[in-house]
């Protein structure tokens, strides 16, 4: 929550108290940043009153990590187009009440839950194959989601850089597309983002995940 309004902080505390949800707390647009740029959010509440609210709703959308988030825009009558604009998933008209909150939570949870699951993380090793300019390397996953995945490399790639890959599925078969580097750490690790899947690959790598998901939790 980006909020330092007493009038709009409390009802929304109030209607996630009773939920599995924690909830953080930003006052200015700029330590919400901060905070987004290190961590995923499920859902994000943006005061709309606050100066720069609008550039925040722009960078959520325009980030790598919450790009697909929902994000709540809590506004007065003259706030609403901007926000609308701005990339907001849903706008809220003060006075804020937690019964409206709580409302709104509800009709977006079906969003939140397929964003939260494109980003579930499997740990799995298998061997990747990449091309990079041109040149053909080799890598070793450490972990896939529907979004991207992580891997290992004795080669160092630059954040931005654009990759094809393929890679064989336990028992699911092969996956091959193009995607861009959005991290790398001093251990090796580079995290991969998939821009270009076919749709039948995409529903190959949705399927696999679904049932690994469902073994984890069963």
């Amino acid at each position: 929550m980006v909020c330092r309004d007493a009038l709009v902080l409390r009802p929304i505390a109030s209607a996630v108290r009773n939920t599995n949800v924690r909830l953080n707390c930003a006052t200015s647009v700029g330590l919400a940043g901060e905070l987004l740029l290190r961590r995923r959010a499920d859902a994000v509440f943006v005061d709309m009153a606050l100066p720069r609210a609008a550039e925040l709703v722009s960078a959520i959308r325009a980030s790598s990590a919450n790009r697909g988030t929902v994000i709540f825009a809590c506004v007065s009558n003259a706030e609403a187009l901007t926000a609308t604009f701005t990339g907001a998933s849903f706008v809220l008209n003060r006075p804020i009440t937690s019964d409206k909150i709580a409302n709104m939570l509800r009709l977006a949870s079906s969003a939140m839950r397929a964003e939260k699951r494109r980003y579930f993380r499997h740990p799995l090793m298998v061997p990747v194959n990449l091309k990079v300019n041109g040149r053909e390397l080799e890598s070793t996953m450490a972990n896939l989601s529907e979004g991207g995945m992580a891997i290992w490399s004795l080669h160092y790639h630059p954040r931005g850089t654009h990759v094809e890959f393929s890679f064989e599925l336990p028992f699911g078969g092969e996956i091959s597309g193009c995607g861009k580097i959005t991290w790398t750490d001093p251990q090796g690790l580079a995290g991969v983002r998939f821009n270009l899947l076919t749709d039948e690959q995409y529903s190959v790598l949705a399927g696999w995940i679904f049932r690994s998901e469902n073994r984890l939790t069963a």
